[in-house]
């Protein structure tokens, strides 16, 4: 089982202040999310694409999907922690690896 989960893309008013220490920060948080869930990152991934799919919102989605949108919350929260302004509006879009 891989939990491993690679940035995919950077969206938000400053994302080209994003390092690779920002980068490995929040891949590293997505991880342990996924990890202490005890769900793989391709299926959590795979189970919010097809609810994605099936109900084109996030708030209907269940189990596995779930687990994925916190991974991603998680990295977002990492991915600017270290900066002077940590609440910034920079988000990150996750792929399993």
């Amino acid at each position: 089982m891989s939990y491993e989960v690679a940035i995919s893309g950077i969206q938000g008013d400053r994302y080209g202040s994003v390092d690779d220490a920002d980068r490995r920060r929040a891949t590293d948080a997505a991880e342990a999310v996924l990890r202490a869930a005890g769900v793989p990152a391709a299926a959590a991934e795979a189970a919010y694409q097809a609810q994605w799919q099936e109900f084109d919102d996030e708030d209907r989605m269940t189990g596995a999907a779930l687990v994925w949108i916190e991974a991603r919350q998680a990295a977002d929260v990492a991915l600017t922690s270290a900066w002077a302004d940590p609440a910034a509006e920079v988000f990150c879009t996750l792929t399993a690896r």
